[in-house]
């Protein structure tokens, strides 16, 4: 579960929770338990809240513009992780 959510990140899956949970085929509920475990481990960032203004966002790239909530990037070392 930790590296298809994490390749859905990485494909620019980005956004909510929701959102996340419809591209993996899992519940809310289970997303959002792994979301806050990756954080804890170092292999996900939450971006921020997003609005209107993307400019020096980190996710810039990866997000589209019908992301407008929490997104997250991987860390270096969660890129490390999927890689390996």
């Amino acid at each position: 579960m930790f590296r298809r959510l994490l390749s859905a990140v990485a494909a620019g899956q980005v956004g909510s929770t929701t959102e996340l949970a419809e591209a993996m085929d899992a519940s809310p509920e289970l997303v959002q338990a792994v979301v806050v475990e990756l954080e804890q481990r170092g292999l996900l960032q939450r971006v921020g809240d997003c609005g209107e203004v993307c400019s020096g966002c980190p996710a810039e790239v990866s997000c589209g513009p019908a992301v407008k909530r929490s997104a997250w990037m991987l860390t270096t070392q969660g890129r490390r992780y999927l890689a390996g």
